[in-house]
Order: C-alpha cells, then structure tokens, then sequence
C-alpha cells in the first residue's frame, strides 16, 4: 500500500451557511456614544470615552457607531463624498470589552456601522 492512500488531509470544518450580525433590538432607548476625531484615536480613548456601567442601570444598552462627529470643514466635504471618518469595528468592540460590558457585538444597520454592549446584570 502507498503512503497517499494512508495520508489524511485536515481540513478545518467550516459551517454550511454563515447568519450574518444583526443590530440589537430596543435600541430606541440605547446610550449612543458618538466619538470625536480625539476620542477615536486609539482603543484607550474609545474606552475612555464609554460611561462607566456601573453608572447604567443593569441590562442597558450602549452603541458606539463607527462614523466620527466633527472634524470640521475638511472632514465635512469628504463625507459628502461619500468618505467619512470611520472607527474600526475591533476599536470600538475592544474597548467595550475593557470596560466591562458584555454581549458586545457589531453590524451593519442600514448606512450605519454599529458596535455595542450591555451593562451586565
């Protein structure tokens, strides 16, 4: 008997269908944290610029979207262009993490790009 006949090749299993991310529920009454330029710069002023959960009531919802406010005129007329600022989803959902909240996650909604996490109960 050959070798190749003996030989297993692994493989990693990958899942039939994938479900894609999808924005949480109830965001109505969610705390929005809209970063600056500053805020956005690195994941410790993400984190920084995140409420304290022990300041939130348990099971509240934090979102952090990916579009930065501000920025002046510059940043004004390339987002016309269609280019706006934008904070990496890992920043955001690391910082979440470092904060203390739980069940954070990210998804597109719409034209938006949304990372977020609930204060733990």
């Amino acid at each position: 008997m050959s070798d190749a006949k003996h030989r297993h090749v692994s493989r990693p299993h990958l899942p039939a269908r994938r479900s894609a991310a999808r924005a949480p529920e109830g965001r109505a009454g969610a705390h929005v944290v809209t970063l600056t330029e500053a805020q956005a710069s690195s994941v410790a002023t993400v984190l920084a610029a995140l409420p304290d959960p022990a300041t939130l009531a348990p099971g509240a919802l934090v979102v952090v979207p990916a579009k930065v406010a501000g920025g002046g005129l510059a940043r004004s007329v390339l987002s016309m262009l269609g280019r706006p600022k934008l904070v990496a989803r890992s920043r955001r959902c690391s910082a979440l993490v470092a904060r203390g909240y739980v069940g954070v996650g990210a998804a597109e909604d719409g034209d938006d790009d949304l990372a977020w996490g609930y204060v733990s109960s």
